[in-house]
């Protein structure tokens, strides 16, 4: 047994939101979140979303923590990375970049419409910033929301195969929505990269029409994170889809910006990559935190022999061993 405190031990590494970390952990004998092996790609997939479905249902995130308490969203992080790292991906996915763009650069009817749907997993959402041909080079994406006058709506395109949404988390089975980041052009003028929600699915998850949704299928892990291909053949959708808290379209398609510059408007709508890293850090941290809490409870019991000959000194005790964990 252990000579020292592990309650002790358990709040130096756990740092904040104690109580919700402990119920967590005594949330972790759920049995959806027993490890299973040598499942198909399907089930594996299914899995995680189900995993996913059991931390909403028990409120350990919501996007709202956002604005009420950040650190909680990364002590979520890092404890599902312990389970699951692919069931936590699809959760970075839905709560931060998905959720959190929304909830940060949405107004109000956006907020209304999703938010609730969010933090229960009824609207599963992705995030369509990466393309084919742009990785880290995303504000020379190409895919267009070209403003339509007759219709007052937005037309939502990819215009060739390196456009194309790329590793898209969430999109390839589970997804309702997508934040695309798109060029907005209306009248003929760019204005720059901003986001607009668009229906990928219904609610029976049938893909919508104009909608070119591709499997990734394996990888080398992660393989409960279903990843997709997206092509948007002129999707239109409501101009009220565009998250308007920087820049706001009018019904004559008469842009009004807080933000003057198309460089400084895709770094904010871009913003919630930011936070991503972060999560995903976490989700390191989660994974090293109990690493650590494993090793020093096997060298304070792993007993070696000690100056009286027997083998009644915890290899804790040496200063190599201290140094190396500590």
């Amino acid at each position: 047994k252990p000579d020292y405190s592990t309650e002790s031990l358990t709040k130096l590494l756990d740092h904040d939101n104690h109580e919700m970390r402990k119920r967590f952990r005594e949330f972790m004998s759920d049995p959806v979140m027993k490890p299973r092996y040598n499942i198909s790609l399907a089930e594996e997939r299914q899995l995680a979303l189900d995993r996913l479905q059991r931390i909403c249902d028990n409120g350990f995130i919501s996007v709202l923590d956002f604005r009420d308490n950040p650190l909680r969203i990364f002590a979520a992080h890092e404890l599902a990375a312990i389970i699951d790292p692919a069931m936590t991906t699809k959760m970075t996915v839905q709560f931060n970049l998905f959720g959190g763009t929304v909830f940060k650069l949405g107004t109000e009817k956006h907020h209304k419409q999703l938010l609730k749907g969010i933090d229960t997993l009824a609207d599963i959402g992705c995030f369509g910033l990466t393309e084919l041909g742009y990785g880290n080079n995303a504000v020379e994406m190409e895919t267009t929301a070209t403003f339509d006058p007759d219709t007052k709506e937005l037309i939502v395109h990819t215009p060739s195969p390196l456009a194309q949404k790329y590793w898209i988390t969430n999109g390839a089975l589970h997804a309702h929505h997508v934040v695309v980041f798109a060029h907005l052009i209306s009248h003929g003028v760019n204005h720059g990269i901003h986001a607009v929600l668009v229906p990928i699915r219904d609610k029976e998850l049938n893909v919508l029409p104009d909608v070119l949704v591709e499997e990734m299928g394996y990888k080398m892990g992660l393989n409960g994170v279903d990843n997709a291909k997206l092509t948007f053949d002129n999707v239109r959708v409501p101009i009220d889809n565009l998250l308007d808290k920087y820049s706001k379209l009018s019904e004559d398609g008469e842009l009004e910006s807080d933000i003057k510059s198309t460089r400084a408007r895709f770094l904010a709508v871009a913003d919630q990559l930011l936070a991503g890293r972060i999560c995903i850090a976490s989700m390191c941290i989660g994974g090293a935190k109990a690493s650590l809490a494993i090793a020093v409870k096997y060298s304070a019991t792993r007993l070696t022999v000690g100056s009286k000959g027997k083998s009644d000194t915890a290899i804790l005790s040496y200063q190599l061993q201290q140094h190396a964990l500590l």
